[in-house]
């Protein structure tokens, strides 16, 4: 098993050598939800964001860049394939806006365990299920308030949320996916002129039942245990450099959040 893997886990407070089952898998998924922020950070920097694994630990788990699907999933994937779980690549069309023709943008892994398999996901900001969801039949599956409705046929899953309120997540059409397939899709959701992440700043992190999001100029809050939310303006560079180095734990500099604020997010 690579260092960088094995480092990677260490901040997850995993094991090398524990038991492969669900419970670890879904220690590890929420662990590195409440570690590790979605961004498009560097996708609005005009960097151009190798996924090669050594590099890509580095940006994401050691210098603490933040990313998006095609990172975190990638990194997620090849941990628990280093533990010697059984896992494969899915991409899936992103079904928030409710069109059923959108491209095929978000990677996403395909867990079996125990002759089950298993929807994992640590890639979809604010919105990624934090559980290992069973795809061999459609059904219900409840994490905390929030209720993930599966439909399985022979060709593909889709997943919604219904409660606490009805979101069409995504759409995954079943087959082989491979890297090659990732890049195209990675390169053009952090490359061309007209992806939503190289337009958009969003950034987002789970911990527990708590959910933080910036989008754009402005920052979300909610508690699903307490039902406690906030909602504010970003007013300024220094505003947004602490939330983002603060709350979402990414180091950024902030000479690019000044430019960032100024150029694209100020009223």
């Amino acid at each position: 098993m690579p260092t960088y893997i094995k480092n990677y886990l260490a901040t997850l407070l995993v094991n090398t050598h524990a038991q492969l089952d669900l419970d670890l898998v879904s220690h590890m998924q929420a662990a590195h939800l409440a570690q590790y922020s979605f961004s498009s950070i560097n996708a609005l920097q005009d960097k151009v964001l190798s996924l090669e694994p050594k590099i890509l630990f580095e940006r994401l788990i050691e210098q603490r860049e933040g990313g998006y699907c095609f990172e975190h999933n990638k990194i997620f994937h090849l941990a628990l394939e280093a533990l010697g779980f059984d896992v494969k690549i899915l991409i899936g069309r992103v079904m928030l806006n409710g069109q059923t023709q959108n491209p095929r943008s978000h990677r996403l892994i395909l867990l079996t365990l125990d002759n089950k398999q298993y929807l994992i996901d640590v890639g979809f900001g604010v919105s990624t299920p934090i559980i290992p969801l069973p795809i061999d039949k459609s059904g219900l599956h409840q994490q905390g308030v929030n209720t993930y409705q599966v439909k399985r046929t022979d060709n593909f899953i889709e997943v919604k949320q219904t409660q606490p309120e009805l979101k069409y997540i995504y759409r995954i059409e079943l087959g082989e996916f491979y890297e090659s397939d990732c890049e195209i899709a990675h390169f053009y959701s952090h490359q061309h002129q007209s992806a939503a992440f190289v337009n958009n700043l969003v950034v987002s992190r789970i911990a527990d039942s708590e959910r933080f999001l910036i989008r754009n100029n402005q920052y979300f809050y909610w508690n699903e245990k307490n039902k406690h939310s906030t909602e504010l303006a970003i007013t300024s560079s220094a505003q947004l450099y602490q939330l983002i180095t603060e709350v979402f734990k990414i180091q950024v500099p902030e000479t690019f959040v000044e430019k960032l604020f100024k150029c694209k997010l100020a009223a």
